[in-house]
């Protein structure tokens, strides 16, 4: 009866450990904490939840330095999953979509003081065309800088439907009525070899990675990402970062910051790789 007893409790032990490491896996168990900006300014009449004062950023970026955290450059994840590797302990990667002009003006400056890292997620068909957007002369020097990873949002496939069926999604996350699923295929994959190429011709980089507008995907777009020579993408709206058990490496999540995002919690939840 006693043995019974011990061994039980030896079980309850264990199943506790279990729960405790899967509820609390850390960076260093390797997980993969991703957090999402988009816009970083003062000025923000509509209180839009994409845009993000300066001082609250400034304040993101100084807290993960004095916490220790790894600045994550997206070459290190693609690396880490071409190689089985852990990443180092306390690891974040730092995202921004779109390509906002602020990310130049007022990010980098951030990103230097602090000597830390990020990876912007560019719109190719918006570069140097439309205003308030990064031109690709500031794509180079960011590049450049050694602070920021330049990679792929699409060139020109994140714009929404306005009508029909597929209103509210993306041109990249559903074909038209009227095309063949080969000729969807082949649409997505040309136009994310252009946005490559673009950002190659701009920086002497190729790039890794894509962010999916909309953190919207489907197979047919995973099969057109993996053809033109991307390793790894990025979803969202996530409440727990991706754990390299199991992962699928062109769906790995990230955590969008908002204005309203208490910095000193965020920061704990993501040394436990969660929300």
């Amino acid at each position: 009866m006693k043995k019974k007893i011990i061994l039980l409790s030896l079980v309850v032990l264990l199943l506790l450990i279990t729960i405790y490491n899967y509820k609390f896996k850390t960076v260093g168990d390797n997980t993969i904490p991703v957090i999402t900006y988009h816009s970083i300014r003062d000025e923000n009449p509509t209180n839009n939840e994409y845009i993000i004062s300066c001082n609250n950023f400034e304040h993101m970026v100084k807290s993960l330095k004095e916490s220790g955290f790894h600045f994550l450059s997206t070459e290190e994840i693609a690396n880490a999953v071409d190689n089985n590797t852990k990443l180092p302990d306390n690891s974040v990667l730092i995202t921004f979509d779109d390509g906002y002009e602020d990310n130049y003006t007022n990010v980098l400056p951030i990103l230097e003081k602090y000597d830390a890292k990020a990876t912007v997620f560019l719109i190719g068909s918006y570069i140097g065309e439309k205003s308030g957007y990064l031109n690709w002369e500031q794509v180079q020097k960011m590049s450049e800088s050694g602070h920021f990873n330049i990679e792929s949002h699409t060139y020109n496939l994140h714009d929404l439907f306005l009508d029909g069926p597929n209103k509210g999604k993306t041109w990249l996350s559903e074909k038209l009525e009227e095309e063949s699923d080969e000729e969807y295929f082949e649409k997505v994959k040309n136009d994310l070899i252009w946005n490559n190429n673009l950002i190659y011709e701009h920086t002497s980089v190729f790039p890794n990675a894509i962010a999916y507008p909309g953190a919207m995907v489907n197979d047919i777009v995973l099969d057109a990402v993996r053809e033109s020579g991307l390793k790894i993408g990025f979803i969202g709206g996530n409440k727990r970062a991706s754990s390299f058990k199991n992962l699928n490496p062109y769906k790995i999540k990230r955590f969008h910051i908002k204005p309203s995002t208490n910095i000193e919690n965020k920061i704990r939840f993501l040394k436990n790789g969660q929300s």
